[in-house]
């Protein structure tokens, strides 16, 4: 027998993995639910009720105990290697990082596309050549349950194995948790991103079928989810398999569209204070988005180093040279850039995954809710899909023009 866990808790499941971490019966799975989204699932046979996943569990708490970004020390980064710009989504900052741990010996547990499943999910790293894969954005929710739980389970056998995990806050959060019940937390180093909310499964299924007809298969050898072919502002999602490549613009293509509108993200996005201002991580990264670097073409990341291990990560990789320090703003022209306020659109988020639980049905959930949705939001969606008749270097100049003006009146 078995049934969600903790049900009686308000907060929706995260999917974090955390408690599959730390459950010494292995009584906790992550598995997908009627919505499209991970969730921990209690098998009640297994379960001896010692209350060690309460403890890690992120429903658990109203606030999170953490650094708040005001008082870490901000950066805006970018690799030396042109090449890892290219290949990563913003400025490579991740990748360096994740070349350093290997070479301090870590382990890198980063999040990887498997072309198998067409799911996302954590592995651990130990060569170089596996962090191509975790190059890149994913926006798709990872499983982290296998890598958490094996990771978990060495640190706390005593072996002198270190590692740095990325993963987004919530991720982080439960982790970090895990670690402090076990007291191994000097074994890591915790990198988090800005996270804009993970979208259902069923959606990427739903691009998952157009891919197949287009490209003649259901296993894609490549899946690039911001891939830079006109620049870092114009990215686009690559897919690559049977000699073919595919190209879905973020202007027309329903994955796109549906990701942005912000109606279809897990019932854990709509209630996240994970992402917001206070991190657990010792490093949270993401792109510097806003106007300071609206012109570049190439990808700039932002970096806030938390703690005492962040700031010393953050400072080896520069004194080794590999990373170019650009000038940053101040942390709330940062934030301003970095969706931080949540979203509001509750009723319409209620309706659409009702059915998507009940029937199964993601273009019917996505019709009725753009039925409903603000004049605003519906007249942007629009303009939206027109400007991609655009050229793309005409958008370019016109982003550069209108970044030069907004420069000038401040």
């Amino acid at each position: 027998m078995s049934g969600n866990i903790m049900e009686k808790t308000e907060r929706a499941c995260s999917g974090c993995g955390a408690c599959a971490a730390v459950c010494p019966k292995d009584a906790i799975k992550l598995e997908l639910d009627k919505k499209g989204f991970y969730s921990a699932v209690l098998d009640t046979i297994k379960c001896v009720d010692c209350g060690i996943c309460k403890k890690v569990c992120t429903r658990y708490r109203n606030s999170i105990a953490g650094v708040h970004l005001q008082d870490a020390k901000l950066y805006a980064l970018q690799s030396k290697k042109s090449s890892v710009v290219r290949q990563c989504s913003s400025g490579g900052i991740a990748h360096e990082l994740a070349v350093q741990a290997l070479r301090e010996n870590k382990k890198v547990v980063g999040v990887i596309y498997n072309s198998k499943t067409n799911r996302a999910e954590h592995i651990i790293a130990t060569k170089d050549e596996e962090l191509l894969k975790i190059d890149g954005s994913k926006y798709l929710q990872s499983n982290p349950e296998r890598a958490f739980k094996e990771i978990i389970n060495t640190a706390k056998s005593g072996k002198n194995d270190k590692y740095i995990v990325f993963g987004t806050p919530c991720q982080i959060a439960g982790l970090v948790k895990c670690c402090d019940l076990a007291d191994v937390r000097e074994k890591f180093l915790f990198v988090e991103i800005f996270c804009h909310g993970v979208p259902t499964y069923k959606l990427w299924d739903e691009e998952c079928k157009k891919l197949e007809k287009r490209l003649g298969t259901k296993q894609f050898e490549s899946v690039q989810f911001r891939y830079k072919k006109f620049d870092w502002h114009n990215y686009c999602l690559r897919v690559q398999a049977n000699g073919k490549v595919f190209y879905a613009q973020r202007e027309t293509d329903l994955f796109w569209q549906v990701f942005f509108e912000n109606i279809l993200l897990g019932d854990s996005c709509y209630q996240c204070s994970m992402r917001k201002e206070i991190s657990a991580a010792d490093i949270r990264i993401g792109d510097y988005w806003g106007q300071r670097f609206q012109q570049r073409k190439d990808g700039v990341s932002v970096v806030f180093a938390c703690t005492a291990r962040g700031k010393k990560a953050v400072s080896e990789i520069l004194a080794d040279g590999r990373l170019i320090q650009l000038k940053s703003g101040d942390v709330k022209e940062v934030l301003a850039a970095q969706n931080m306020e949540g979203y509001h659109q509750w009723n319409l988020h209620n309706e659409a995954m009702k059915i998507l639980k009940a029937e199964d049905n993601l273009r019917k959930a996505v019709k009725e809710y753009r039925k409903h949705m603000p004049i605003k939001q519906k007249v942007k969606r629009i303009v939206l899909v027109m400007s991609s008749v655009i050229p793309n270097n005409v958008r370019t100049e016109i982003r550069k023009v209108h970044s030069n003006c907004m420069l000038k009146q401040k």
